[in-house]
């Protein structure tokens, strides 16, 4: 399915109370909803890998963190988000965190999941940011797309939650 507005085309994956999957350019997006949970991690998984095998160049996975209140995911979901880091094949060619939400807790979000992503994975770097900004300058030289940009990436990714 796809959705749109009016500087992005965004292809919506799989959808749940959850989470959404969905792709932009060669990036797929992994949007929760609340809490990560094991077939949120597996489901989206799955998906990633037959479609980014397909992408001239390779892809990334994006997994962004909604701004309100969530939980540290459990120990089966620590589990699965290991697994899924390490993973790989020659298509990945980055895996990057959005914690959407500010301050002090948020900081402290993004310092514990790089140590949980580094830990064990044998695929690319994990990266944790904070802006949409952030990583579109990460993925426009990962990807080396230069149109990956902070506003369209923001789009899509509202397109996504939204669509």
């Amino acid at each position: 399915m796809m959705t749109s507005s009016a500087s992005v085309k965004v292809e919506l994956r799989e959808r749940t109370d959850a989470y959404v999957v969905a792709t932009w350019r060669r990036i797929m997006l992994l949007v929760w909803h609340g809490q990560a949970t094991v077939a949120g991690v597996e489901r989206s998984r799955a998906l990633f890998q037959p479609w980014a095998a397909r992408q001239p160049g390779g892809a990334a996975f994006l997994v962004v963190v909604p701004r309100q209140r969530t939980g540290p995911p459990d120990e089966a979901t620590r589990a699965a988000m290991q697994r899924a880091a390490s993973a790989t094949g020659g298509y990945l060619k980055g895996m990057a965190t959005l914690v959407e939400a500010e301050g002090f807790i948020a900081a402290s979000v993004r310092a514990l999941m790089m140590r949980l992503q580094a830990r064990g994975t044998q695929g690319p770097a994990p990266n944790i940011f904070r802006t949409p900004a952030e990583v579109a300058a990460w993925a426009a030289a990962v990807l080396q797309d230069r149109e990956v940009t902070p506003e369209q990436l923001a789009e899509a990714i509202r397109a996504a939650r939204e669509g």
